[in-house]
């Protein structure tokens, strides 16, 4: 099947023969879905773009007539179904290769990709192919709101100047006069266009006919919109008037023309023409080997126009760090004078300003890094006498000469990055696989290379020898694998590590000693944990910050704005050489300090987590997560126990908050091990304290085969310990995991110690703890009065303490019980509220938990709805690893999609959550007997059913799936299952099901 929007909209079956289709406003409908594809429309767009005329009287009624219209069209040619419903809308199943606009806008792409290599054959016949794909208007004969036809009809016109442009290269400037004098008079306004005919009738001995055009549209443009032409038409019309005066067009100037297309820069490029176009001095910044001398000279080739004295390149790198940028410039605009190195750089300035006080040229001062004060001295003195003179300088920081206009140059994105690392690559090595494994391994490694284009190329070279994924393997030892083979380079660019060289050897040493220092860091630098780390004697704190800004003007450091405040974070491949430039010694220093930084804020996160500051302080954990789990890893390497225990038993309620429970799991295990290994002294608080957050993450995450056993070990501390805050802490914790992991009498027996031990208790967090274990417990029990009850005393601490979490957690313990108790309202209530002040604040997994007790609710009235919800649940889970969440959200969805008659997509969630039996035995047992449900045959789902109910051992979950598999079995009309399944009419399905 084949769908075509570049033209009438039709289908074609496989053998390329129309589908018959309904009218006007089916197609319409089918136009949107294709465009859309694979993603789902909205049923409200769906009516706001079709039903333009609001003719409708039931446009509800009046879509699903067209949706079934459509369906029945499309049924003709395959049996499996094509459009699909999903929530909230519908989704149009477009195979590769199927939809004619996605594979232009493929084409197109490609042209582009081999016109801006220079590839011009190439790329005018793959945007002819692209163009050929068009029948006449795009989405002819549909009258739709919105922009997608103008949006069509915008790419067909950039593929016709790409194409163009490329034709014109190839000498086809005579064929292409037609074809371009048709669309301007369509387009009038079209400056491009207008460009690349003016430049067509030129080339075909035309010149009065294209000055006719630019006058022509520039009458227009100041009629219609009352502006001027922009910078690159005036360029041309200036060198057709020049060509008509008998003046050659022909540039003087030194600039070398590029060997090869720029890729990944086109973005870029436009922004520094325009910054030249209206500033004087522009500046391109960036660290070494991000390709600002390739950038700026092909910026320089594209502004060629508007300087008649032509542009000149200087080099820079060359000269020694004393400057004579002045002698440079003028052996490079005046080599008949010889080399006046010898005399003083005031003359030869002031020969300069004679030169080029009535000159009209541009000077690109290439690497101006080691002699940026000269370098400065200079452009400021030519430009405050030449006017029309501009500078287009490389440099890894600024001049800072004032009216400089700086352009940080950024390494290329991965997808860039790649593209160049191909291109390169097949230079060399035209055999360079394409398969996935392939393309995943060079995108690995494009992104460990920080996507420096230097670093890029000189790992492609590599291809001739070694196949990508021993690259990627060899690349923690990037600076020995990456040298430079070519001739042409120059030396401070024949291995990565030459070019940091040049920029380390720029540095003072006190630059040199905080640049080596921050390569201790994993994620970037707060200025404060960069004082604690960076200080030296000679180097306090409240210096480090002037320190940190040189580095960033050196385009060492990068300034990143974060949500808890500035981070200065290093390319990966920066911090590797700062790295190496630290000996092992200070690195054992430098690490420590590192520890005790994020030491300290753990100890504050520790303290004040549970209360007002949350929210502040689970933002600054989120931005220094990738330094704390650097700092756990070099603790238990040093074998530093007690410190290692600290760290992650303070942290242990931001792991619970920010529902990474099992990530808490792994970090607290490997702690207690290394303290039961290498034990130290002052380890009892700490050990309990990770032995309470061990058992409940290893229950929660199924990370423990015994969470248990963290429980009895804490147990036997506790009673054992005179530690009082120790005694209270352990007591409850040992008590919320009784609850849920022993028989109710031993778990009633450690929550009576626990009420023992807090009997003086006086922090409210500790209290709405307790309180949450004993709601649970009362409603295990039945006891549902008590435990409402208990959550609202729950919550009331919480909300005396400020604690956000607490209040979600409590609000759901709520909703629980009234749920239990059949107080839906109530209970959804409770839900909503629990999901708002979890969106409000850091818990995400448990705002998803409130949002499937939602879905749950919504799964009778309204099944899309509540599997709206629940895609959005899955995302938060895919994002944070919650597995057991994911799990959850998958069954209900495959139950919403079964009551929307999508059998395929419910067999689909089901039999993924099947596999996890292990580490979620419920949602493992609930995804069993529902997909056995979906097969024919009672006594297959009756044995399923006894299986699954078998594997759930805890008493709770056990009766609520009893309750489920009761209730789906009359929903379809299963007698015989009812008749062998108990009825446990106290129990909702909630606890299997969330």
């Amino acid at each position: 099947m084949r769908f075509q929007l570049l033209g009438p909209v039709a289908v074609l079956d496989s053998a390329d023969r129309p589908i018959a289709l309904p009218g006007a406003r089916a197609r319409a409908v089918l136009a949107l879905l294709a465009l859309a594809a694979p993603g789902v429309v909205t049923r409200a767009r769906l009516l706001e773009t079709v039903w333009v005329d609001g003719t409708a009287k039931d446009p509800v009624n009046a879509l699903l007539v067209q949706v079934a219209k459509l369906r029945a069209a499309l049924s003709t040619v395959e049996v499996e179904p094509r459009l699909l419903s999903e929530p909230g809308g519908y989704r149009l199943v477009v195979r590769p290769g199927e939809l004619d606009v996605a594979e232009f806008a493929a084409e197109l792409a490609r042209g582009r990709a081999e016109l801006a290599l220079g590839r011009h054959y190439a790329a005018a016949t793959i945007l002819r192919g692209a163009l050929n794909r068009w029948r006449g208007p795009a989405l002819a004969g549909l009258e739709l709101a919105g922009g997608e036809r103008a949006r069509l009809t915008e790419q067909r016109l950039a593929a016709v100047e790409a194409v163009a442009e490329a034709e014109l290269a190839l000498g086809e400037h005579t064929a292409l006069i037609p074809e371009l004098a048709a669309l301007t008079t369509e387009h009038p306004l079209r400056e491009r266009l207008a460009g690349l005919l003016m430049t067509a009738l030129h080339r075909a001995g035309r010149r009065p006919e294209a000055l006719h055009v630019y006058a022509s549209l520039r009458e227009r443009l100041a009629e219609e919109l009352g502006v001027e032409p922009g910078a690159e038409l005036r360029h041309l019309h200036l060198d057709l008037l020049r060509a008509e005066h008998g003046e050659s067009p022909q540039q003087q100037g030194n600039l070398p023309l590029p060997l090869g297309g720029l890729i990944g820069r086109e973005h870029e490029l436009a922004g520094l023409t325009g910054l030249l176009d209206r500033h004087r001095l522009v500046t391109l910044c960036g660290p070494g080997g991000v390709g600002k001398t390739r950038t700026a000279q092909e910026v320089a080739h594209r502004s060629r126009g508007p300087y008649p004295d032509g542009v000149w390149l200087v080099e820079l790198a060359a000269l020694p760090r004393d400057g004579q940028v002045a002698e440079a410039i003028n052996a490079t605009l005046l080599p008949e004078e010889g080399d006046t190195g010898a005399g003083r750089a005031g003359p030869v300035l002031d020969r300069l300003l004679a030169y080029l006080r009535d000159r009209d040229l541009l000077l690109l001062l290439d690497n101006c890094e080691h002699v940026v004060a000269d370098a400065a001295a200079v452009a400021r003195t030519l430009l405050g006498h030449c006017p029309r003179v501009r500078v287009l300088a490389t440099s890894r920081e600024a001049l800072g000469v004032a009216g400089e206009r700086l352009a940080p140059l950024r390494p290329l994105p991965v997808a860039a990055a790649v593209t160049l690392f191909r291109d390169r690559a097949e230079a060399l090595a035209p055999a360079l696989p394409a398969d996935a494994a392939t393309g995943a391994a060079i995108r690995r490694v494009c992104a460990r290379l920080d996507g420096l284009p230097l670093a890029v190329e000189l790992a492609a070279a590599r291809t001739r020898l070694l196949p990508v994924a021993e690259i990627e393997a060899r690349l923690d030892d990037r600076f020995r694998l990456l040298d430079n083979t070519s001739r042409h380079a120059p030396a401070r660019h024949h291995t990565l590590r030459a070019v940091l060289d040049w920029s380390f050897e720029l540095l003072p040493e006190v630059e040199r000693r905080v640049f080596g220092a921050l390569s201790v860091f994993h994620g970037g630098a707060s200025l404060a944990a960069a004082e604690l780390v960076c200080a030296e004697p000679d180097l306090p704190p409240g210096a480090v910050l002037g320190v940190l800004a040189r580095l960033v003007d050196k385009s060492l450091l990068t300034p990143v704005p974060a949500p808890g405040g500035t981070r200065f974070r290093m390319l990966e491949t920066i911090r590797d050489y700062a790295r190496s430039t630290v000996d092992g010694e200070r690195e054992i220093e430098l690490r420590d300090r590192h520890a005790r930084a994020m030491l300290a804020l753990a100890t504050e996160v520790g303290e004040q987590l549970a209360g007002p500051r949350q929210h502040e302080l689970m933002t600054r954990v989120l931005d220094e997560l990738p330094d704390l789990r650097g700092a756990s890893t070099w603790l238990l390497s040093r074998k530093a126990s007690t410190r290692a225990l600290r760290l992650h038993a303070l942290l242990g309620y931001f792991w619970y908050i920010s529902g990474r429970e099992a990530e808490g799991c792994e970090w607290l295990g490997r702690a207690v091990d290394c303290h039961d290994a290498h034990p130290e002294p002052d380890a009892e608080y700490p050990l309990a304290l990770a032995l309470g957050w061990l058992g409940w993450f290893g229950k929660l995450s199924g990370g423990l085969a015994d969470p248990w056993a963290a429980a009895e070990r804490l147990r036997r501390m506790w009673l054992t310990t005179d530690h009082p805050m120790l005694k209270r802490g352990t007591a409850v914790a040992v008590a919320a995991l009784a609850v849920q992991l022993r028989a109710p009498a031993e778990a009633a027996v450690c929550l009576a110690e626990a009420e023992t031990a807090l009997a003086a208790e006086t922090r409210p967090w500790l209290r709405s703890v307790l309180d949450g274990v004993w709601s649970e417990k009362h409603r295990r029990d039945g006891n549902l009065a008590a435990a409402i009850t208990a959550a609202e005393r729950g919550l009331a601490f919480s909300e005396r303490a400020g604690d956000h979490f607490g209040i979600v957690y409590s609000q759901l313990r709520l909703g629980d019980a009234e749920e239990h108790a059949g107080h839906l309202a109530r209970a959804r209530a409770r839900w909503s509220a629990a999901r708002d002040t979890a969106a409000a604040g850091h818990a995400p997994v448990k705002g998803g938990y409130a949002q499937l007790r939602l879905a749950y609710l919504d799964l009778q009235l309204s099944p899309d709805e509540a599997a709206g919800g629940l895609i959005a649940v899955q995302r938060i889970a895919e994002e944070l690893a919650a597995d057991d969440l994911r799990a959850a959200a998958t069954n209900l969805l495959g139950l919403a999609y079964r009551r929307l008659g999508e059998t395929t997509a419910a067999r689909a969630a089901f039999r993924a959550v099947c596999g996890q039996s292990r580490a979620h035995p419920i949602r493992a047992a609930v995804a069993a007997a529902h997909l056995a449900l979906l097969e024919p045959g009672a006594d297959r789902w009756v044995a399923r059913s006894r299986e699954a109910v078998r594997a759930v051992t805890d008493v709770l979950p056990r009766a609520a799936l009893l309750a489920l598999l009761r209730r789906e079995a009359e929903a379809v009309c299963l007698d015989p299952v009812r008749a062998v399944l108990p009825a446990h009419p106290r129990t909702t399905a909630l606890a299997a099901l969330v």
